[in-house]
């Protein structure tokens, strides 16, 4: 390799995130910035575009993927249409406080095709390109929920404990292809989110459990996930990173 080889620039990679309008996905979205371009799904359209507004001024080329996760049969057709993508983001999710008594089969059935089945489906598509081009990087958003549970949110636990599983074994299958599977689970965020479902009381009382006594930003997220896409190589794969503060 010649001198001036080896201090060409490493070409532009395709970085599809799901739930790019949420507060986590839109600070990954924006921590990957001078990494690539994107394909962008989200459920807010105003915030999607605002953010690809962002990122396009940046320098990154962006396209919308406007597919509802939760469709069925519409996210088949359109994950058969999806261009190859080199890293791959599932960061759409949302959360169902409910006793278990209380859980309707058909929110159960929704948390997992959004958490769990949208995520099998794009894996499926895109992981042969990355086996040709023998690079990949695929994350998911977890949650902290995932490897502890969590009372009156079992279904969502249950929801977030599958995409470990998932993590953990597909990182085993794919480790010698030169692509990664790892997921960031974060604990108590400031976002919106959280925001809606507690009180002030509540709020004080969580930051006095957490060791870091405060709550995480959708950037502490984002970093770790911006680690994991530019600097930790392909020897760390199938792990699920805890970013909660010492909070367990």
């Amino acid at each position: 390799m010649s001198a001036m080889q080896a201090c060409d620039p490493p070409m532009p990679k395709t970085i599809l995130i799901t739930g790019a309008s949420g507060a986590v996905g839109g600070a990954v979205a924006r921590a990957l910035a001078d990494f690539g371009d994107f394909v962008l799904q989200g459920r807010d359209r105003a915030r999607l575009a605002s953010l690809a507004e962002a990122l396009q001024s940046a320098g990154a080329r962006t396209q919308l993927w406007t597919v509802d996760l939760a469709d069925r049969r519409a996210l088949e057709a359109a994950v058969a249409n999806l261009p190859p993508i080199d890293v791959f983001v599932h960061a759409a999710g949302f959360p169902l406080y409910r006793l278990i008594a209380e859980t309707d089969p058909v929110d159960w059935d929704a948390l997992f095709d959004v958490h769990v089945r949208s995520a099998y489906l794009i894996v499926r598509r895109i992981v042969p390109g990355m086996q040709r081009r023998g690079y990949g990087r695929i994350i998911f958003v977890s949650s902290l929920w995932g490897t502890v549970g969590a009372a009156g949110e079992a279904a969502y636990a249950a929801a977030k404990g599958a995409q470990n599983a998932f993590v953990r074994s597909l990182g085993k299958e794919l480790a010698r292809s030169g692509i990664t599977v790892n997921a960031v689970a974060p604990g108590a965020l400031d976002t919106p989110m959280v925001e809606r479902h507690l009180s002030e009381a509540e709020r004080g009382t969580l930051i006095e459990a957490i060791p870091a006594h405060r709550l995480g930003a959708p950037e502490d997220v984002a970093g770790i996930v911006r680690f994991l896409v530019r600097d930790a190589g392909d020897y760390l794969t199938a792990q699920v990173i805890g970013v909660n503060g010492g909070w367990y």
